[in-house]
């Protein structure tokens, strides 16, 4: 380096100015080496040159007034080498470094100065050296006071620390007198600061305590660090402390003090000791349970322990397993599958590996298992072994298996159910279906699953059941769960139709469902309607027999219940169809129906009428065509009568009863009837039979009257007639049996006569009284009678009359009264001499009469053979006559029908009973009055 002792010429540079020339160069070159080692690597280029630039500026400014001046004082201190000296301490440098780097920028200098020549005088040396000198001593003095200050604030901010820990810290020399104590253990030993420092653990423990802790103290002044539970005796009881005690280094490293810090552990100490009792508790649980294996596992997948429920469901004794792999358990298949280990493995990643399988137990038979193996680690997450819990479920699969059979089974029987089975939610939803109620109501599951029940019963949310204001399928509370109720369903296609529903409830812990049986009762309703109507038909028909009357009553159900106009025409005796009947729903109607009735089809032409009546087969004809209207026509006029009509369908059914055709029933409807028109036909075939029989009836009914009437007529007159002739024999024969000299076979011959006119005149008096009671009844003419007497009269009257039979009489009670003398008494002959008839020769006849209140009875009672039961229903009809009548006595079979028909027009009754043990008894009562 140059030094010039003169002063520089004027053209010559400075030192100055090469500072001014080269600035950025010396910062590089000072930065550079800074970066050789002396720097923290960690600063960035702008945190390494710091105030550097700044630095120069203020140091050429320096040498400028030296130049000035000749001798100009270096300044006292430096701002910038003070910042620079904080900055220094921030960064992480330390003394000796900050004050090098001030020799590495003087360094950097006079290199750059040697480089380029520059005469430096000594002056501007000597000028360069002061003021660096001066920024050390600033810049270090700067680094000092704030590393003080900084290290005043941390132990302040170390003591608030310590004093603030939750644990006794504190340091004791090494005779054991304390020279630190935070807040905390001041507070456990229950004394300010100043009565802890200098004293040691004798004057603040008990004797027993301070000994131990001094013992404790010693083995860590011999240079170790060591932890000790040490148990202080507190006014609330022993507590547990947990002291970790270092030593600390003294001058010249001795160790001259220790340190400690003491933890509460009680809680954790009693935690333990109630972690060991659960963990005693746990394991003599698991040992005794007997319901599920419990076992644990190592990380090799040996078997470590066994419960008694292990031995149980696996039938291993614990010496037979401790030690061996589990795989043991699992069936040959999952093995060579590799499925024991592949459970370990999920376990050990995922923390558990629960599944169901097929285990094997000890005697070879397989079982179902549900098994969860959980891995097992300790506090820094090493995998230590794995638990194993398994539960033997195979009844439980058996009831599973049992429930998907039944559950398939179930719902083989619901897709093949004729009747809908619905599901839907408290709120109406519907959740499921069966595939009838796609067939009910034309929706698939997809439009139906998740719509509101409304969609299929309109009603059901606006007036439920019975109009209760609720949603018909949530009626639990009102009953209806269970019931069968009748409601509107509606179709896809917007039809209505009647539905029968069935609800019961199920209750989940989500919510409630409810499941209808839905059933489509159109058809029955409709077969309801139809049996309604067959049976009003048949009531109606029924109560008349007059033709006329019949007809005019089938039309009027026809147009009420089925067609808009109908036609009845009948055969005659003619062979004809006759139009007979002729009825209309709409009145306007009717008169162009009767300018129809001249038209009756003709029997063996083409009218399509006519070759219904003769095939005897209902015809529907679903659409009239004007073809069938020509067909159907007699001529012109009836051709425009039927277009006038109307017609759109026509029902064709004849009337035919015991194999007869009667005639021909012509429905007719003005609108297209395509849609019903068969099921109309066949309840039109269903009236038509009805009415059929009821117009054969009338008709023999009519035949019958007058067949009745004509017989009625031929008995009257044959009966009048022959008793003039009977008078005469009669009289003769009287006549002759008078006479004197006729003799014995004569008078024989003349008793049988009279004997048998009188048997001719008794039963023309029955036939004049039969056929007076079935045109009018048999007249009664009543009188003042005394009953008993009268009784007796006629019993002594046909004793004579059969003088070699017993005939026994008793009469009881008040006789008077008012009957008709003679018809009474011929009540009296009839039974007695029935009884007579019919029962054996040697046994006697039982007459008895009395009275009761209002009423006399008369009682006629015979022995013999009972009456045969089914003769007994029919006994009192007319021409009736019993097997057992004895021969010679002439009877019409007549008695008992006069003798019931004089009773009943007395208002009285007359019953018979018959047995093997007491014989036949024919009881009469009688009112005493007739009113």
């Amino acid at each position: 380096m140059n030094f010039d002792t003169r002063a520089p010429e004027s053209s010559s540079p400075s030192l100055a100015d090469l500072l001014e020339q080269r600035h950025e160069d010396i910062i590089q070159r000072w930065t550079a080496r800074l970066r050789e080692g002396l720097a923290p690597e960690h600063l960035t280029q702008c945190e390494l040159e710091d105030h550097i630039g700044d630095y120069l500026w203020e140091m050429t400014a320096v040498l400028r007034r030296h130049e000035a001046s000749g001798d100009s004082p270096v300044p006292e201190w430096s701002p910038v080498a003070r910042e620079h000296g904080g900055q220094r301490l921030r960064a992480g440098f330390d003394v000796q470094a900050l004050v090098r780097e001030y020799h590495v920028l003087r360094e950097s200098i006079l290199d750059l100065v040697e480089e380029t020549d520059v005469h430096v005088t000594l002056g501007e040396v000597r000028a360069l050296t002061a003021f660096i000198t001066t920024s050390i001593a600033e810049g270090v003095a700067e680094y000092t006071r704030q590393r003080d200050a900084a290290r005043r604030v941390s132990e302040a901010r170390l003591f608030a620390l310590l004093d603030q820990a939750p644990a006794a810290i504190f340091a004791k020399d090494a005779e054991g007198r304390y020279l630190f104590s935070n807040r905390y253990q001041q507070a456990l030993l229950g004394r300010p600061r100043e009565e802890i420092l200098g004293r040691d653990d004798h004057s603040l423990f008990p004797k027993e305590l301070a000994d131990a802790v001094r013992a404790n103290d010693a083995q860590v002044l011999e240079g170790h660090t060591y932890a000790f539970e040490e148990v202080l005796h507190t006014p609330s009881g022993p507590r547990t402390y947990l002291s970790v005690k270092f030593p600390l280094p003294g001058a010249e490293g001795f160790r001259a003090a220790l340190g400690g810090i003491s933890t509460d552990i009680t809680e954790r100490k009693q935690a333990e000791q109630a972690l060991r009792e659960s963990e005693e508790r746990f394991r003599m649980l698991v040992e005794r349970v007997e319901d599920y294996a419990i076992y644990m596992i190592d990380a090799q997948g040996r078997v470590q322990s066994w419960n008694a429920g292990a031995e149980r469901i696996k039938g291993y004794a614990a010496h037979e397993v401790l030690g061996q792999p589990f795989s043991r358990f699992y069936t040959p298949e999952d093995v060579a599958a590799g499925v024991p280990g592949k459970c370990l493995q999920t376990a050990a990643s995922q923390g558990h590996c629960r599944m169901e399988g097929l285990r094997v137990h000890k005697d070879g038979h397989r079982f179902w298992a549900d098994a969860v193996i959980t891995a097992l680690r300790d506090e820094h997450g090493v995998l230590r072994g794995f638990s194993d819990i398994t539960r033997d479920i195979s009844k439980r699969k058996r009831a599973e298996q049992d429930l998907l059979e039944t559950t398939q089974r179930l719902q083989a029987i619901l897709e093949t159910a004729v009747d809908g089975v619905i599901t839907i939610d408290e709120r109406g939803v519907i959740h499921d279906v069966n595939p009838a109620i796609t067939r009910i109501f034309g929706y698939s599951p997809e439009e139906l699953i998740g719509r509101d029940i409304s969609l299929l019963m309109p009603d059901a949310h606006r007036n439920g059941y019975g109009g209760s204001g609720h949603d018909p399928l949530l009626l639990s509370a009102r009953g209806f769960i269970g019931i069968r109720r009748e409601v509107r369903g509606q179709r896809k296609d917007g039809s209505v139709f009647p539905l029968e529903i069935s609800i019961n409830e199920t209750r989940t812990s989500q919510t409630r469902l409810f499941t209808g049986l839905v059933r489509d009762i159109s058809e029955r309703k409709r077969a309801e309607r139809t049996q309604s109507f067959f049976i009003e038909a048949g009531t109606l028909l029924s109560q008349s027999l007059d033709v006329s009357s019949t007809l005019r009553k089938l039309a009027s159900l026809a147009v009420t219940h089925l067609c808009d106009y109908c036609m009845v025409d009948l055969l005659g005796d003619d062979g004809l169809l006759h139009r007979l009947e002729l009825a209309s729903r709409e009145p306007e109607r009717q008169a162009l129906l009767e300018q129809s009735r001249a038209y009756p089809p003709q029997m063996g032409s083409d009218s399509p009428v006519a070759r219904t009546l003769e095939k005897g087969q209902a015809v529907a004809v679903p659409e009239v065509t004007p073809a069938w209207l020509d067909a159907a026509a007699r001529n012109a006029e009836h051709r425009a009568n039927l277009e006038a009509l109307g017609p759109r369908s026509v029902a064709l059914v004849p009337l035919v009863a015991r194999g007869r055709k009667l005639g021909i029933f012509n429905l007719v409807w003005t609108r297209p009837h395509g849609a019903q028109l068969a099921t109309d036909l066949e309840v039109a075939k269903g009236l038509a039979d009805r009415a059929a029989v009821a117009i054969d009836n009338a008709r023999l009914y009519q035949e019958a009257q007058d067949a009745i009437r004509d017989r009625e007529d031929v008995v009257a007159i044959v009966s009048h007639d022959l008793r003039n002739p009977l008078n005469a024999i009669s009289l003769s024969a009287t006549t002759l049996l008078k006479h004197d000299g006729v003799d014995e076979r004569t008078t024989r011959a003349v008793g049988r006569i009279a004997s048998a006119a009188d048997r001719a005149s008794g039963m023309i008096r029955d036939l004049l009284d039969f056929t007076q009671a079935r045109v009018s009844g048999i007249p009664v003419h009543p009188g003042p009678l005394d009953f008993h007497e009268h009784v007796q009269r006629v019993v002594d009257e046909v004793r004579l009359a059969w003088p070699g039979r017993r005939i026994d009489f008793d009469a009881r009670g008040d006789g008077r009264g008012e009957w008709d003398e003679g018809r009474l008494a011929q009540v009296v002959t009839n039974l007695v001499g029935n009884a007579l008839q019919h029962s054996p020769a040697g046994t006697p006849v039982r007459v008895s009469t009395w009275s009761e209140d209002s009423d006399v009875c008369l009682e006629v009672h015979n022995e013999g053979p009972p009456i045969h039961a089914e003769l007994l229903p029919r006994l009192f009809e007319p021409y009736r006559r019993g097997p057992e009548a004895g021969e010679g006595r002439g009877s019409l079979g007549l008695g008992l029908y006069i003798t019931r028909q004089i009773v009943l027009g007395h208002r009285g009754t007359l019953e018979v009973r018959s047995t093997e043990m007491d014989g036949t008894t024919f009881t009469v009562r009688l009112p005493r009055h007739r009113h």
